[in-house]
């Protein structure tokens, strides 16, 4: 068997998870959802969240969520827990969604940024 050709279910992906994490990806989601016509791809490890193409990949953990945000410019946030210079003008900045509260209107706004820059 390939592995990369080895994709995992929604209920893979959170097997073995506390509960608040379904629940942090579902309000996750339904933010997204806001900012226009959004699409989930599960991969081998993780979930990308696409527009026209990838803005965004959610790693699920334990008890929190490790979003990957791809943007044209640098966020400069103590929030951001890495960022890396992926190609000429994208950037690619970690972030980790440990409660509700971390989904507000600045981590809104970077993901609005980047899904403007898929499009």
């Amino acid at each position: 068997m390939n592995v990369s050709n080895v994709y995992l279910t929604t209920p893979d992906l959170f097997q073995g998870k506390t509960e608040s994490v379904w629940d942090l990806y579902q309000l996750l989601l339904s933010e997204l959802n806001k900012l226009g016509s959004v699409r989930v791809t599960l991969k081998s490890i993780y979930i990308s969240i696409e527009n026209r193409r990838a803005f965004a990949s959610a790693i699920i953990r334990n008890r929190s969520i490790k979003l990957v945000l791809r943007t044209n410019h640098k966020i400069v946030s103590p929030r951001i827990r890495s960022m890396e210079h992926v190609a000429k003008t994208s950037y690619d900045h970690t972030i980790f969604i440990e409660s509700k509260n971390d989904i507000d209107e600045e981590l809104m706004s970077w993901l609005g940024d980047a899904y403007q820059t898929s499009k």
